[in-house]
């Protein structure tokens, strides 16, 4: 038992911890692929379109689940590759890199639900 007052950690202290613990941002990042697709998946089904250019290419051959589902995986696919060929002090930047993106989308279409379903 210690009666030390635990130092608080500065902004940047807090993001160094943040990015060497890869594992939490890989776990953001996969929520961040499950919030984009099911919002999607839901707003699409509510009469909403889908803008990203990409994934309309592929809708005709593989639906929307797949078009969405095949799209991240590829993007997975890559970010992982590089995650594994960069130096370790700048593998933090890939999950991350992914994640936001992934992360605006899903809360984009969040907003666009919300204001479809209640006006």
């Amino acid at each position: 038992m210690s009666h030390e007052v635990p130092i608080p950690e500065t902004p940047r202290t807090a993001l160094t911890h943040a990015v060497s613990d890869e594992h939490v941002l890989w776990t953001v990042t996969m929520l961040a692929f499950v919030l984009d697709v099911l919002t999607t998946l839901y707003g699409l089904g509510r009469g909403l379109a889908e803008l990203n250019p990409v994934v309309l290419a592929l809708m005709p051959v593989f639906g929307p689940v797949g078009a969405l589902i095949s799209l991240k995986l590829v993007v997975l696919a890559v970010a992982v590759v590089a995650w594994r060929v960069l130096p370790s002090r700048y593998r933090g930047a890939i999950p991350i890199g992914v994640a936001v993106p992934w992360g605006v989308a899903g809360l984009m279409n969040t907003q666009l639900i919300l204001v479809t379903v209640f006006g």
